[in-house]
């Protein structure tokens, strides 16, 4: 299970964040997660035992005093490291200060239209990369602007 799919679960989430201050015994994880979440112990006893599978948590008996969760750091690497795939992408994603969108988009495999080219007939033909190509005659264009004044006036 991907670590995002466990921490999308409000329940997982609030029993992460308990766990994340230390380890706590079973009743208290029941007592708190009960009482914010309106859910049942079977609930909360569910949602353990798949963070147990996904070794999220590590259990240990604590004698008379019933199961001690605590939780993992290899869950929280990760995690991290899931985030840190995310950073990666925004990093590189197209159109960014460092990253140029590219100049031609892939092929489509789209069959063409049944009667030929009537079926494209009004549509407009698009550029590559639009921000690259501005018309020097457009009013937004910083240089056209400051000489926008006619030739013929002195």
């Amino acid at each position: 299970m991907h670590p995002f799919e466990i921490v999308a679960e409000p329940v997982r989430r609030r029993i992460i964040e308990t766990l994340a201050v230390g380890e706590h015994q079973v009743g208290v994880l029941n007592d708190v997660i009960t009482a914010e979440f309106a859910v049942t112990r079977s609930a909360v006893s569910h949602h353990l035992r798949i963070m147990r599978d996904e070794h999220v948590v590590d259990v240990r008996s604590d004698g008379a005093q019933g199961r001690l969760y605590a939780l993992n750091a290899e869950y929280l690497d990760s995690l991290d490291h899931a985030v840190g795939e995310l950073f990666h992408l925004w990093d590189h994603r197209y159109g960014s200060l460092y990253r140029r969108a590219p100049l031609h988009p892939a092929p489509t495999s789209r069959r063409p239209h049944r009667l030929g080219r009537k079926g494209t007939r009004g549509r407009r033909p698009t550029l590559p990369d639009a921000a690259d190509h501005t018309d020097p005659a457009t009013p937004t264009h910083p240089a056209r602007e400051a000489t926008s004044a006619d030739p013929a006036d002195p």
